[in-house]
């Protein structure tokens, strides 16, 4: 579910965005169709196959026609695609040798049932005005034909407050018929302005020119917008060195903090993202200031690179939802940052030579290859849960190999012997002794497991002793000790977790048992002593009916030495 609402957080911004520039009148964009394809494809595509991505993530039954509606308007889209392509290639061939078109323009015909019957191609030549349709047979596929000089008038509309066009042609009729009108509407601005500017020069009348002057103001507004607005991403700015020396700065920090750092913080196993994700923006904020342009904001790309090895870590729905408020949260640093400073100039540098090392290492090269990598891990992340495997597989693996092994006898070696318990043998357990790095001491640390094979997931039993710090010699140190876990609980659960007590062996111990958002069970009992305080921990999800068995029988027989 933090998946979903950080996917839904992010399309309500691109649409937030996206309503703000167009009320603002956004500057031209040009998607061009061709007869050798439709650049308008994947505009329209995308949203629907995006709102089909986000009801799937949700899992809800209840959703799933939505999803498929979605589905099938991106299906009927596609299928649709090359339908202007062929009226166009249709068409090229009536175009004389030297023929130049001014202006053309696709619409609908009014009166027609079918839409796509009503599909029109309106173009207007140095010599000549065509209007074509779809239609199969020969003596409809031009409508209209004819010399500017049997051209009567035209006139012009817009619709949706100037965002679509009608265009009025009346053109003579043959052996003495009357004048025929064609209207064809739903025409897009600029393309409308060129037809009737094509019109106007070859001496066709219109009863309202001041519409023509009208539209050819708006358009030279428009295109002054867009030749004055600042590009988000200005690749100069992005080949100077303070550009490259932002960028490894922010890598370099971040990649600490995620991984390296010892105060229990970051991506890597048990550790708390919290801090991370507040830390971020703060060195986004110093290295955008570092890289003197707003076209910083690209190092949200490798910013989320150094996400990728908590895959192997953490539950791959909670690693991009990580990635998504890391990316809104650097790019709001790196963009206050570069503002601070937008006014200052960068120096210039000689571009390297593509194919150079330096080249490849520069902050573009290091962006693109991020994108790349970035591109290969989420499909193989995507691949892996189609096929029922988890990447957190692979760093059970690795363990599994590297850890001292015991037979599985049915009862615990913890090194230091502080405790001990038994369970029932079975096919399929591995028992291990994985004795962590000391936390406070030289005792510190060991920890006897009991496994399920990695491929099966991360089900285990474990039994630990630890030097806690401060000690846990006093009733104001136990109290602080369980809100931490109690704080820590919560988190995994997703909702408030509080300990109950438990007595085993004559000692008063504390437990949490409680579910995660990633399906997990979780069962911790600590057992706090001044010195060495003993928990017994089991985690599963694949196998949970067998682990909560051996969970249970390991508790019964605990024994305290």
């Amino acid at each position: 579910m933090w998946t979903v609402f950080a996917f839904a957080m992010a399309w309500t911004g691109v649409l937030f965005a996206l309503a703000i520039r167009t009320v603002k009148r956004a500057p031209v964009a040009v998607v061009r169709i061709t007869a050798a394809g439709n650049q308008a494809t994947w505009h329209l595509i995308g949203p629907f196959l995006s709102l089909a991505l986000a009801v799937a993530l949700t899992g809800s039954l209840l959703l799933i026609p939505l999803g498929v509606l979605m589905v099938g308007v991106a299906v009927l889209v596609w299928r649709g695609r090359g339908r202007l392509p062929e009226l166009l290639r249709r068409f090229r061939p009536l175009l004389a040798p030297g023929e130049t078109v001014l202006g053309d323009g696709i619409g609908l015909a009014k009166g027609e049932r079918s839409r796509h019957e009503a599909l029109r191609l309106v173009v207007a030549t140095d010599r000549r005005v065509l209007v074509a349709a779809t239609s199969r047979s020969p003596d409809r596929f031009l409508p209209v034909d004819l010399p500017y000089e049997r051209v009567s008038r035209f006139d012009i509309e817009w619709k949706y407050r100037g965002r679509m066009g009608e265009l009025s042609l009346t053109v003579e009729g043959g052996d003495g018929a009357p004048a025929e009108t064609h209207v064809v509407t739903s025409v897009p601005p600029a393309n409308l302005l060129s037809i009737a500017q094509a019109l106007l020069s070859n001496g066709v009348r219109t009863d309202d020119a001041s519409a023509v002057w009208e539209a050819e103001q708006a358009w030279e507004a428009a295109l002054r917008r867009g030749r004055s607005q600042r590009r988000p991403l200005d690749r100069a700015a992005m080949s100077t060195p303070e550009f490259d020396r932002g960028l490894w700065l922010l890598l370099g920090l971040c990649a600490v903090i995620f991984y390296v750092n010892p105060f229990g913080a970051g991506l890597g196993a048990s550790r708390d993202a919290v801090p991370v994700l507040l830390g971020v923006p703060v060195l986004c904020a110093v290295c955008g200031y570092v890289s003197r342009t707003r076209s910083s904001l690209a190092y949200v790309v490798p910013l989320n690179l150094l996400v990728l090895p908590a895959f192997f870590f953490a539950d791959a729905g909670d690693v991009i939802s990580v990635m998504f408020v890391l990316s809104g949260a650097g790019a709001a640093g790196l963009w206050a940052g570069s503002a601070l400073r937008g006014g200052s100039a960068a120096s210039a540098a000689p571009r390297a030579a593509r194919g150079s090392l330096r080249y490849t290492l520069s902050a573009l090269g290091l962006i693109r290859l991020s994108a790349m990598l970035i591109a290969g891990m989420v499909a193989l992340v995507a691949t892996s849960a189609a096929a029922g495997f988890e990447l957190t597989s692979v760093r059970l693996a690795v363990q599994e190999a590297t850890a001292e092994q015991l037979p599985v006898d049915g009862r615990s070696n913890l090194t230091g012997d502080a405790a001990s318990l038994t369970y029932t043998p079975g096919p399929g357990l591995r028992e291990l002794v994985t004795d962590e790095q000391p936390l406070a001491g030289p005792g510190d640390g060991a920890r006897w497991e009991l496994r399920s094979s990695f491929t099966k997931g991360y089900n285990v039993v474990t039994l630990g002793h630890y030097v806690v710090e401060p000690r846990l010699d006093n009733p104001a140190a136990v109290d602080a000790f369980l809100a931490d876990k109690d704080r820590a609980h919560s988190r995994l659960a997703g909702f408030p977790v509080t300990h109950r007590p438990r007595v085993v062996d004559g000692r008063k111990g504390y437990v949490w048992n409680h579910g995660s958002r990633s399906g997990y069970w979780y069962y911790a009992a600590w057992f706090p002593q001044p010195v060495h305080s003993v928990r017994v921990e089991c985690v599963a999800r694949g196998q949970k009916g067998r682990f909560k068995r051996l969970c249970a029988e390991a508790m019964g027989s605990l024994e305290f030495h």
